[in-house]
């Protein structure tokens, strides 16, 4: 971390010696760039720059480094859902299922209810095999908000894998087409064998 401020602080210096130059060449300046330059008093990151950060460092593979960032939104946005949403996905970069899990029940207990909360933490269960916890996580999330199409079709994989094929068949048809429907049940009716071995 000290050697990236030294880092900064180097280009800061090279930044005031340009601008040194450049106002002895006569340079002229106006209201409005002085205004610019003067700037005001540093605005704390919102949560939503710190989520794109951490999910442009994790896209980039410097997860430590988005995890670091993520540690940051815990302390300072507990309350918001992409806090633990994209904690959970820079886990999951990490092959770190379990871990995803873990926060995104602690968002629950912050968040209780919350269908994005909720519908991630299925798929995450269904990552890991646990096919009840998934339903049940789909299910809940589709009862919170049913016009989702997210949460519709996550709730038909559910009773697809299953074997509640009457019902998936109902809920993917809100959603898809019944060539997508037919194809999805297809890949489900494969699927479902690894659920009922409990692998």
């Amino acid at each position: 971390m000290r050697l990236r401020r030294r880092r900064l602080g180097r280009c800061g210096g090279l930044l005031v010696a340009v601008g040194a130059i450049l106002l002895n060449a006569g340079c002229e300046s106006t209201d409005k760039m002085d205004d610019w330059f003067e700037g005001g008093e540093m605005q704390p990151a919102s949560s939503d720059t710190l989520q794109l950060t951490a999910r442009i460092l994790a896209a980039k593979g410097k997860t430590q480094q988005a995890g670091f960032v993520l540690d940051r939104m815990l302390d300072e946005y507990p309350d918001q859902i992409g806090t633990y949403a994209e904690g959970a996905s820079v886990l999951l970069v990490e092959g770190r299922v379990s871990d995803a899990e873990d926060l995104l029940d602690r968002g629950l207990e912050v968040l209780p209810g919350n269908p994005v909360l909720l519908n991630d933490r299925g798929m995450v269960r269904l990552l890991s095999g646990n096919l009840a916890g998934a339903t049940a996580d789909f299910n809940a999330a589709l009862t919170a908000d049913p016009v989702d199409a997210d949460y519709v079709a996550n709730a038909a994989l559910g009773a697809a894998l299953e074997g509640d094929e009457a019902r998936a068949v109902r809920l993917w048809s809100r959603v898809l087409s019944k060539q997508d429907v037919d194809r999805n049940l297809a890949i489900a009716r494969a699927a479902r064998v690894r659920f009922s071995s409990g692998s």
